[in-house]
């Protein structure tokens, strides 16, 4: 069994994690997606019970990753995960035996559940990638994670009494995995049944480019400023900003497939549209020419720089001599300087406002949408399709004095 993490959830939505589960030829345990002991997804299960003898079971409940904001973008309200966990722990105290909790959840918040519901016994961690060699107790619930990349298995203990299922001792410890360790035939021929799967995905034709569109993390760029376009038409905004760094190569001339798209695209960053006054965008722009910013490396761009902001809407009059914070000049929307004052219609992804490569400093009231399961590899994909546009609009926004 496992339970759901974020690599789908989060990105495209509890819908398409319910998809995967119905997949899988195993449990699929996230039992924040239950409310009330009533399911609010479709082919998970809250938990799991394996008999040890005719009295005792190992009870096994899971929880997937607690983003509340971003299940609320899906319709999907969750309980929190402490409340959740003392509900299931309540539950299953009807069947005899030790309560393990294999959870998405992260340590830190991990370590907040065992001290809030000692009924666990322990806690399989996951989601911060955390090592812990022998476990770690906390309030008597033992926690164990094994790190991240399979660097090693992880083993758990347990001495329980056979007549009243009472946990009579228990310890975590790692194992490593040998360098000549033999490759699983079945995890090998599941492997390679995925890859044929997505390689005839990939594979699929979106448009005939007459011309290179050119990425660069430094300068304005025609991919750049044409990802900026996309997002504004998409939200019907005045502005479009986005951050270089999702932009990994160039789009080559000649027939373009998904597979190429997606090897120059591949961020799950989402549409977004915020109302930001004039001097919001001034200095969000002003952050993103920062040197520091720029050369920035962050987990989330996939051994990018973030880059510089590319735009759409916008020509900036810029110094790149200039001291940070004072590098524009000028900055106009369409045919009028922009207006301090003023409130603007500016899309964007959720990469420019939050996490590490953020420039874009967004109130929560200020974001009228997010368009989710959408990803920016969608949008291009829905825009070329449509047109592709003359290098001659892609050029010219960044004016150097």
């Amino acid at each position: 069994l496992q339970a759901l993490g974020n690599g789908i959830c989060v990105t495209y939505g509890p819908q398409a994690a319910s998809v995967m589960a119905a997949r899988a030829d195993f449990p699929v345990l996230a039992a924040n997606f239950f409310m009330d002991g009533k399911p609010l997804m479709p082919n998970f299960l809250p938990s799991y019970s394996f008999m040890l003898n005719e009295q005792i079971s190992l009870k096994v409940s899971g929880q997937a990753p607690y983003s509340p904001r971003i299940y609320n973008l899906f319709g999907l309200k969750v309980p929190h995960f402490i409340d959740c966990a003392r509900e299931w722990a309540q539950k299953l105290d009807e069947q005899v035996g030790p309560l393990v909790m294999v959870n998405h959840l992260g340590l830190p918040e991990d370590r907040e559940l065992a001290a809030a519901v000692p009924e666990i016994d322990v806690i399989i961690s996951g989601h911060s990638h955390s090592l812990l060699p022998e476990g770690e107790f906390v309030n008597g619930v033992l926690i164990a994670q094994t790190g991240q990349y399979a660097e090693y298995l992880g083993r758990v203990d347990l001495e329980i009494d056979a007549r009243t299922g009472q946990v009579l001792s228990k310890s975590a410890r790692l194992m490593g995995i040998p360098a000549d360790q033999a490759l699983d035939p079945m995890v090998e021929e599941a492997i390679r049944q995925a890859e044929e799967e997505a390689r005839l995905v990939l594979a699929q034709p979106i448009v005939e480019l007459p011309e290179t569109l050119k990425a660069d993390f430094f300068a304005e760029s025609a991919l750049g400023n044409f990802t900026a376009d996309v997002l504004r038409r998409r939200m019907d905004a005045e502005i479009g900003l986005v951050s270089s760094g999702l932009l990994h190569k160039d789009l080559e001339a000649g027939l373009l497939t998904l597979g190429q798209l997606n090897e120059t695209c591949f961020s799950t960053a989402n549409p977004m549209l915020s109302l930001l006054s004039g001097r919001q965008v001034r200095e969000g722009l002003e952050k993103g020419l920062m040197e520091e910013h720029v050369r920035a490396q962050h987990k989330s761009f996939r051994g990018s720089p973030v880059g510089i902001p590319q735009v759409s809407g916008l020509r900036v009059v810029w110094d790149p001599s200039a001291p940070d914070g004072e590098k524009i000049k000028e900055l106009w929307v369409g045919e009028n300087q922009l207006e301090e004052e003023r409130l603007y219609r500016v899309a964007h992804t959720d990469a420019e406002c939050e996490g590490g490569g953020a420039f874009l400093n967004i109130e929560a009231n200020q974001v009228l949408r997010t368009e989710v399961p959408t990803i920016v590899r969608e949008a291009l994909e829905e825009d070329l399709k449509r047109r592709v546009p003359p290098l001659s609009e892609l050029q010219g926004r960044w004016v150097k004095v």
